[in-house]
């Protein structure tokens, strides 16, 4: 029988943490057996659910019942531990952690500061007694962030919002990806770092030297950065995904009429690059954009992500026709 885990999910944006896991328990390793909106169980191998974006915390089902007496069935071995509970009925608080770990044996092996593990405890209708094996760091997202970058540019996407348009991508390690408004590099380093083939270009010199020098900095090599027109450029390949960040706004330095010809222009272009059921992940400020693509591409999934009070974003996953 294969282990079965309880999943934290991060709730920060409406959607993408429950749409992360589906897209990656495509791949057969894992299946998800419960989905909620703080938490999912999922049956089989969890590598891939330690590099995603919105996975918080992965624990191993030691045990599940209809009530806390199941805690007295669990025998957890040597070892100094702690107790952490999360009540998602709110019918309990934390003042039961001393019980649970009573229950665990836990006499005189109680240790806050150095455990040799974690015992987390779920109330979500059901009782699940897990070990925690996986706690997401967010200490690693950040040293990646923009200001911590060699080449710096306010206008760029968050590491963990890159990670997550990868993953959703429906790419695997070893598959190509391209970024053609790719800025400072952002969706490439993280694409990079995951395993993926990355291949970027801008039409500023400025945004493309400095993208170069990020990816390096991270300790990538094998990339391509061009500096072009990207809707008259000619690649030798398809790729596996595209992902990118559309231009948009004062990032432009074009007229609405000239943005919404180069986004039409730029799907057209996306589609023939693409292999055969290949995915966009593209970012908009407007969803009316993907007005006039249904004939190049299928929409999977938009997910709404409110920046601040003036602006609002798009995540869109396109899957190619034809």
């Amino acid at each position: 029988m294969p282990d079965v885990f309880f999943i934290e999910l991060s709730r920060e944006i409406e959607g993408a943490s429950h749409y992360e896991l589906e897209v990656l328990s495509e791949t057969g390793h894992f299946s998800i057996t419960r989905s909620g909106e703080r938490f999912a169980v999922v049956s089989g191998e969890t590598d891939s659910l330690t590099k995603t974006a919105f996975v918080n915390r992965i624990s191993l089902i030691l045990k599940s019942g209809p009530d806390p007496s199941v805690v007295s069935d669990v025998k957890l071995g040597e070892g100094r531990f702690h107790v952490r509970f999360m009540d998602n009925d709110e019918c309990h608080d934390a003042l039961i952690e001393p019980e649970i770990g009573n229950a665990l044996d836990g006499k005189g092996r109680i240790d806050f500061k150095n455990p040799d593990f974690i015992i987390r405890v779920y109330h979500w209708g059901e009782w699940y007694i897990c070990r925690e094996i996986y706690q997401k760091s967010q200490k690693e997202l950040q040293s990646r962030r923009a200001p911590l970058r060699p080449f710096f540019s306010p206008v760029s996407i968050h590491p963990k919002f890159a990670r997550f348009f990868v993953n959703i991508s429906g790419t695997r390690p070893g598959d190509t990806i391209l970024d053609p408004f790719c800025g400072t590099g952002g969706i490439l380093i993280e694409a990079g770092l995951m395993g993926r083939n990355v291949t970027g270009n801008d039409w500023s010199l400025q945004m493309a030297t400095g993208a170069k020098l990020n990816l390096k900095y991270f300790g990538l090599r094998g990339f391509n950065i061009y500096n072009e027109d990207f809707i008259n450029m000619n690649f030798t390949e398809k790729f596996h995904a595209i992902i990118t960040d559309m231009p948009y706004g004062k990032n432009a330095p074009l007229s609405q009429k000239d943005l919404s010809d180069l986004y039409s222009r730029s799907f057209k272009k996306f589609h023939s690059l693409l292999h055969e059921g290949g995915r966009c992940v593209v970012v908009l400020s407007d969803i009316n954009y993907l007005n006039d693509i249904r004939s190049l591409f299928d929409i999977r999934k938009i997910i709404r992500y409110r920046v601040h009070k003036s602006l609002t974003r798009y995540f869109a996953v396109l899957q190619k026709i034809g």
